[in-house]
């Protein structure tokens, strides 16, 4: 596999990833602020709960039909460019959501804001993987720095929206993201607009649909959406729940739920990515199985709790644990795709599995969620859709433990 990425020498080393770090912050800020304020947003444009599952999943349908594609553009034109390209996009979108005046500017805002965020989530990771950044500090450590801006944005966006959401115009707060995204693109393309991966010459297509069958691919396919799907259940319907079902305020809701995903994201990405590190040292082609099955049975464990519970105070610390079980796997998973192929074929298979994750995860979760909701309880939506993905995902863990 190549390994050569042209840098600058020593600047863009720390640069470029103190640069994605900040972008991919932002990504996940915005994605929580905006669902932290959904029962606001619910109330202000008259949507029902299946509508408001519906708004979710308008990002997600774009990110994923977008995903697969920023691969492929990697041919076209340097990483440097396109990533500033996502950005600009994805700015823009978070403008006009800000700005919206009816359901329809919403819905439009929120699905180019999708369309910039795939671009960011997918090249990312390939550009960082190949970089001098990854082979000092360690692949799975280096690559678990740029997944822990997911927990550290989701969280500012969980606080931030606990602190406007007393205020009448507090759809204003989506803006606050905007200025620094286009900073932000103005500096990747400045620095890095003439940076390449290098073997992306090498054959594409025979390739590309060899990668797609390769099983561990398809398990980190499959585990990925998983735990989107959680994931994104969580991140629509959490809020909700906590005032709903456990008779909450909202400022506390979205503060407990940004601190337990704060602490228990970073926790688990980074040890994660660190137990990798130490377990390839000696054995060079091992995956994390061990720390993948470890966390989701510990995320199921949490969710349990957290359904079960009656006490606030117990509240706070099983988020944690079924937070930190969740992104305890997710550098194992993605390895699987990034340090087993080259980038000709890395890049467009992170964004299939973008496409897959997100089709299968936190694409019909927010909205299928809703509609058990409706008939039945909020309470029995979430056990049933929240610890079934889970289950799944342990099984093939321990049956496809050796790939």
């Amino acid at each position: 596999m190549s390994k050569h990425l042209s840098l600058p020498p020593e600047s863009g080393r720390q640069g470029l990833a103190l640069l994605l770090l900040i972008s991919n912050l932002i990504n996940y800020l915005d994605r929580q602020l905006f669902l932290s304020l959904f029962p606001l947003f619910r109330v202000h444009f008259v949507m029902s709960d299946l509508m408001l599952g519906f708004l979710a999943s308008s990002f997600t349908l774009v990110y994923v039909l977008v995903a697969p594609f920023s691969g492929v553009f990697l041919r076209m034109a340097s990483a440097g460019q396109i990533l500033a390209g996502g950005i600009v996009t994805f700015s823009v979108g978070m403008a006009i959501t800000g700005f919206a005046p009816d359901l329809g500017w919403l819905f439009f805002g929120r699905m180019l804001t999708g369309a910039g965020e795939a671009v960011l989530t997918t090249i990312g990771p390939v550009l960082l993987m190949e970089s001098p950044f990854s082979r000092v500090r360690g692949e799975g450590m280096g690559l678990g720095i740029f997944y822990a801006a997911i927990p550290v944005g989701s969280a500012l966006g969980f606080a931030l929206g606990g602190f406007v959401s007393h205020l009448d115009n507090f759809q204003r707060a989506l803006l606050l993201p905007v200025v620094p995204g286009f900073l932000l693109s103005y500096l990747l393309y400045r620095s890095f607009q003439k940076t390449a991966i290098s073997g992306l010459s090498e054959p594409f297509r025979y390739s590309l649909w060899k990668g797609l069958c390769q099983r561990p691919v398809l398990l980190s396919f499959f585990v990925q959406a998983a735990v989107t799907f959680v994931l994104g259940g969580m991140a629509a319907w959490l809020s909700i729940y906590l005032t709903r079902e456990k008779f909450m305020d909202l400022s506390e809701a979205n503060l407990v739920s940004g601190g337990a995903l704060l602490a228990g994201g970073v926790t688990g990405i980074l040890l994660g990515g660190r137990l990798l590190d130490q377990e390839c040292r000696t054995h060079p082609n091992a995956w994390g199985y061990r720390t993948t099955l470890g966390g989701l049975v510990a995320a199921g464990a949490g969710v349990l709790l957290v359904l079960v519970t009656r006490s606030h105070a117990g509240l706070l610390p099983e988020l944690w644990l079924a937070t930190f079980g969740l992104f305890l796997g997710m550098v194992p998973v993605n390895c699987l795709i990034l340090k087993r192929n080259p980038p000709v074929l890395s890049a467009p298979l992170m964004g299939f599995c973008l496409l897959f994750t997100h089709v299968f995860g936190d694409l019909p979760s927010p909205s299928l969620i809703g509609w058990v909701s409706e008939r039945f309880s909020l309470n029995t939506a979430l056990s049933f859709c929240l610890l079934i993905p889970i289950s799944g995902a342990i099984l093939v863990v321990y049956l496809y433990r050796r790939v």
